[in-house]
């Protein structure tokens, strides 16, 4: 297993899109562990079908070994192949029933399907600790980000692949810009921002250049979007977004601001930004800086050359051409001796 992961005692594991193996690395992680260390599994939702859409064949299934502990919905738990003893049960609900605590009492492949929300997530992770779990991992959902929140693990690890283009380009580029997303700057007003009582209802907290503030209320992000254009003006230096920071409210905020001026955007962390690439470097020409309250530990990379469709992409380029663009080490999710 990577030293960089086993150096973290919670970590998410999250795909770009499905066909980038995964399930292969988590599986390979849950293998290399120590023996002596107790594991702790979860996951946020349930991420895909058990039969590939595309290829038609089924997908790989994650394997345990004795003593791992497990937070599951109740149908997973009996759709498990692996003696288990029941620890508890949750007053958490899923589409696929209560979320149980288990302890496999033998090796075997498990369905695995947790709660939805990051302070379920949070809450199921905290509980992990408590029944002694040395490592515990997170098996993230597809297109769902949010289970790498700093408020939930340590850190996580990204996977990637030939799914999400037929050449090398179109790959890194999304990837270069999902990596960037996630590993914004903590912005230096992190720990006052922290520090403020706000409402449910506080979607925006907009801050002037005097150091006065104007606590926005809105139920959603595109309702942000339409009541911060009475606020902006010359004197906005800080905008905290408390929720999502979508292409709405980061055009909005393109139209108002003023091109000489500079503004910070904080938000609390990577998994809230929804914005592309175009959006992304139009506001860094317009002097609209993106900032964190909270880094994202995101530890290693992990791609897929190939795709169900047929594309197969050279596995020394796109290695190269990964690590030169995110600065992070790009592993073949199929290349075990590659593992460090």
């Amino acid at each position: 297993m990577s030293k960089v992961i086993s150096n973290s005692r919670s970590t998410a594991i999250i795909g770009m899109d499905k066909n980038v193996g995964k399930t292969t690395v988590l599986n390979y992680i849950l293998s290399k562990t120590k023996g002596s260390d107790v594991l702790g599994l979860t996951s946020i939702g349930r991420d895909g079908e058990s039969v590939d859409r595309v290829t038609h064949t089924p997908k790989p299934k994650i394997y345990v070994k004795k003593d791992t502990i497990l937070a599951t919905a109740k149908i997973c738990m009996f759709q498990s192949d692996i003696t288990k003893e029941i620890l508890e049960s949750t007053g958490i609900n899923t589409p696929m029933g209560n979320i149980v605590f288990i302890r496999s009492k033998s090796d075997g492949y498990i369905d695995l399907a947790g709660p939805s929300t990051t302070s379920q997530m949070k809450e199921i992770v905290s509980k992990l600790k408590e029944y002694k779990a040395d490592q515990i991992y997170v098996d993230g959902a597809i297109s769902r980000m949010t289970q790498c929140s700093p408020a939930i693990v340590d850190s996580a690890v990204l996977c990637t692949g030939a799914v999400l283009g037929n050449n090398i380009k179109t790959v890194v580029e999304k990837t270069a810009h999902v990596v960037k997303m996630l590993s914004l700057p903590r912005h230096e007003l992190s720990d006052d921002l922290g520090k403020l009582e706000l409402l449910p209802s506080h979607r925006a907290v907009i801050i002037a250049n005097d150091q006065s503030k104007v606590f926005l209320e809105a139920q959603t992000s595109t309702e942000v979007a339409e009541k911060i254009d009475s606020f902006l003006d010359d004197k906005v230096e800080t905008i905290y977004i408390k929720g999502v920071l979508s292409e709405d409210l980061s055009k909005k905020l393109l139209s108002k601001k003023n091109k000489n001026k500079t503004i910070d955007v904080v938000v609390e962390d990577g998994t809230k930004i929804f914005i592309g690439v175009d959006v992304y470097n139009q506001m860094k020409r317009h002097s609209i800086n993106i900032y964190v309250q909270y880094p994202i530990n995101l530890k290693e990379l992990y791609y897929n050359p190939t795709s169900p469709t047929g594309a197969s992409l050279d596995d020394e380029d796109l290695r190269k051409a990964l690590q030169e663009s995110t600065g992070l080490n790009a592993i073949n999710v199929f290349g075990r001796d590659s593992y460090v």
